[in-house]
């Protein structure tokens, strides 16, 4: 492994989760990225913690192994290096609620904690904070793109959450990279056009842009050349996977798009939409799944407050 990713790695464990030599670090891990994991795991030993590694199968999807809830539970911090995400899972949630400090990492590359986990998180953290406000304080989030996105979503009486990618209270919990000012919108509400042209889970870099049209929250038609695989994708997961979940927009500069939601949610200047379960961030909708579509420059108005014109920071 190169020096910066195990620098990184220090940087995660004793600035962002603060951990001390005294608590339980938890690594949660599975075959597809045990090598990392076990780098995360030497740099708790050279910083004088005693972590425990966790491998459990692949998932994608459903709930986390009892097993690994137990553990979850039983411990101060812990970093989940896993192929598929379980932040969406009960097992997160109750750990949560009990004030164990997590880190959700599903996907992650030796590349991206090279590059993305070196960001000013001071600056991650002003800017997610800034725009949190600003959704909060909101009723509406209306999106437009040159590409045609023309769409409102509806946030009066949500509470927006920032991701800055500090974890060192009781129950903080985030991705990282990190890097958003996000928002569960009313699920019911919201109607436009959504055109897709940077990132959709599963998906990868788009060649050309996928329209989305939304009513009453609710995708009502997909436009394209994979429109057939988008919804052949969401038909496979619970109804709601149809309803808006979730507004974000991207407040980290040390993140490209690279074909990864993990990060490029994160992208400085652009904005994502996502659909399914929004339970974990204020909002009323369960579900099996929470996929993340990603928009490039875009115009966005929070409110009244022009904050993002073709993709720059304007506020």
């Amino acid at each position: 492994m190169k020096p910066e990713t195990i620098a990184a790695a220090k940087t995660v464990i004793g600035k962002l989760l603060a951990v001390k030599p005294e608590e339980k670090l938890l690594l949660l891990t599975d075959d597809g990225e045990i090598d990392l994991a076990q780098v995360f795991f030497l740099a708790g030993i050279e910083l004088g913690l005693s972590p425990t590694l966790l491998e459990i199968p692949k998932q994608f999807g459903g709930e986390m192994p009892e097993i690994a809830a137990t553990a979850l539970l039983d411990s101060d911090a812990a970093l989940l290096i896993t192929s598929g995400s379980f932040t969406h899972t009960k097992g997160r949630a109750q750990a949560t609620e009990k004030g164990v400090r997590i880190a959700s990492m599903p996907t992650i590359t030796e590349e991206i904690v090279g590059t993305t986990l070196t960001a000013d998180f001071d600056e991650v953290e002003r800017i997610s904070l800034l725009l949190t406000e600003k959704l909060s304080a909101a009723s509406k989030v209306h999106v437009t793109t040159a590409l045609g996105s023309d769409i409102t979503f509806y946030t009066e009486g949500r509470t927006g959450l920032a991701d800055t990618g500090k974890l060192a209270t009781p129950g903080a919990f985030g991705n990282l990279p990190a890097g958003e000012a996000m928002i569960a919108p009313i699920e019911t509400k919201g109607d436009g056009k959504l055109v897709v042209d940077g990132v959709i889970v599963g998906f990868g870099i788009l060649e050309s842009p996928i329209t989305v049209t939304f009513q009453d929250g609710r995708i009502q038609s997909i436009e394209g050349e994979r429109a057939d695989e988008l919804k052949a994708f969401i038909a496979k997961y619970d109804d709601t996977s149809n309803n808006v979940a979730e507004f974000g927009i991207g407040t980290n500069r040390n993140c490209q798009i690279v074909g990864n939601p993990l990060v490029d949610e994160k992208v400085y200047g652009t904005i994502h939409v996502a659909c399914g379960n929004n339970l974990f961030m204020g909002g009323q909708q369960g579900g099996n799944m929470h996929y993340d579509m990603i928009v490039n420059a875009p115009t966005v108005y929070i409110g009244d407050e022009l904050v993002l014109q073709d993709g720059r920071h304007v506020y």
